[in-house]
């Protein structure tokens, strides 16, 4: 890009982007004076917009109506996040983030509004001023816009320069209410799960922030020990990814030993329903972000003032998925485990294992030729204990469920048919192995049926 020239001497004169002579300094397209009128319009206008309206868009048009030229401000990721494009404008679109930090010519993060020229493509032969939007080390984005119009090309970069100021101060200042909202809702989230009932303040806050305290709602628990705060599970990306899936309000707290969602249960949806969406979503999310080492718990639906329950289901259930971690499952419902989750989340492994060992050891010993009996056991606590609805599942007649069970009873002595001691042994038992992943039974589904 060839840029204006000083002048030298009385004959010679400054070239412009077209490579026309610059007319002399007095003259009446361009003077001091103009050049310094037009600077303080633009910073002026500039400072009144974001006062007054406070809004990225608000500047990016600002900026566009100044330089009578196409104006782009774009993400790190190359994303849009605002366009101005004025009337009668040569060009409606710009290169892509790629092709403009192209190595031939890049303008580093944080360095004065450069020229680049992006050749090929649609945009052949365009000169583009570039600018980045940084405080600190956290680049916000890019502004970029055409040069056309009157404005000479160092006015040009002068006015992306100005707005970049701008523009940094409306990002931050956007960030710091961000914080503060956030911040906000989680302090109400904590006052949520510690209080059985809601005071008038507590009320006053909901309301400030728009959160409904007479919705019933579900925790989910996402675990985290042992991991270096490096690691740590991004919380506030989390859970606006489980809230753009299930279309639900959600606060956020980060506690110490991992992340709390609560998670707002929509209303004249069933609660099973409303579990296996949740389980799904975490699931979903999780995989997202690609965190491949956190699992997580999910409550059962939980009306208003009775959220620390929940959180207890949440923890216990997550400590005992994080005990048996599954590559194909990262978050496991409360309900799906039972009062047996107090067992595995509380004790230690050798206990766990010792358990199990006494009420199925003999029908383990037997190897797979007894994996008919493990799966009939299952497919009856899943039942309901219906004997015609085990014999459906299975595809088998009910005589033949009926002898499995008494195959069970013989080997283990445990009467599942008719004593709930032996039921609640054996279905925590059972329990573990699922757990485990053993192949006799079933995992527990990711999927929402």
């Amino acid at each position: 890009m060839t840029q204006r020239l000083k002048r030298v001497g009385n004959g010679s004169s400054a070239l412009r982007r077209d490579g026309e002579p610059e007319p002399p300094a007095d003259s009446p397209e361009e003077t001091p004076a103009s050049s310094l009128s037009w600077k303080l319009r633009l910073e002026t206008t500039l400072a009144d917009r974001r006062a007054a309206v406070g809004t990225l868009s608000c500047l990016i048009s600002t900026l566009s109506d100044m330089l009578e030229a196409t104006v782009f401000l774009i993400g790190p990721a190359g994303q849009v996040i605002s366009r101005a494009v004025p009337p009668g404008a040569s060009s409606t679109a710009i290169p892509t983030l790629e092709r403009l930090e192209s190595p031939e010519g890049p303008i580093a993060v944080g360095a004065p509004a450069g020229v680049v020229r992006v050749e090929g493509g649609r945009a052949v032969g365009r000169d583009y001023v570039l600018a980045s939007v940084v405080d600190g080390d956290h680049l916000f984005g890019w502004v970029v816009t055409t040069i056309e119009g009157s404005v000479p090309v160092a006015h040009v970069q002068w006015a992306v320069d100005r707005a970049v100021v701008h523009l940094k101060a409306e990002f931050v200042s956007q960030r710091r209410i961000a914080r503060v909202a956030w911040n906000a809702r989680a302090n109400l989230a904590r006052q949520m799960v510690r209080s059985t009932t809601y005071d008038a303040d507590l009320r006053a806050c909901a309301e400030y922030l728009g959160v409904d305290l007479a919705a019933d709602r579900v925790i989910a628990f996402v675990l985290e020990r042992g991991r270096s705060s490096g690691s740590a599970v991004d919380a506030g990306r989390l859970g606006d990814l489980i809230s753009e899936d299930l279309d639900v309000d959600i606060l956020t707290i980060r506690g110490t030993e991992g992340v709390i969602l609560s998670i707002e249960a929509p209303a004249g949806v069933g609660n099973a329903t409303v579990i296996g969406r949740c389980k799904a979503a975490v699931n979903k999310g999780l995989d997202r972000m690609g965190d491949r080492f956190a699992v997580a718990g999910i409550s059962s639906v939980t009306r208003p003032g009775q959220l620390r329950r929940a959180y207890r289901e949440a923890f216990e259930a997550a400590r005992c998925l994080d005990r048996y971690p599954s590559e194909s499952n990262r978050a496991i419902a409360c309900d799906e485990l039972g009062p047996a989750r107090l067992l595995v989340a509380n004790s230690n492994e050798q206990s766990v294992r010792m358990y199990v060992y006494d009420v199925l050891g003999d029908l383990l010993a037997g190897g797979v030729s007894n994996n008919d009996l493990l799966r009939t056991l299952q497919e009856f606590f899943e039942s309901g204990r219906s004997v015609r609805e085990t014999a459906v599942r299975l595809d088998v007649h009910e005589n033949t469920v009926r002898h499995r069970l008494g195959r069970v009873h013989d080997l283990t002595g445990l009467d599942v048919a008719a004593n709930s001691n032996d039921q609640l042994s054996a279905q925590t038992a059972l329990l573990i192995l699922r757990l485990q992943g053993h192949h006799a039974v079933p995992g527990f589904d990711r999927v929402v049926r």
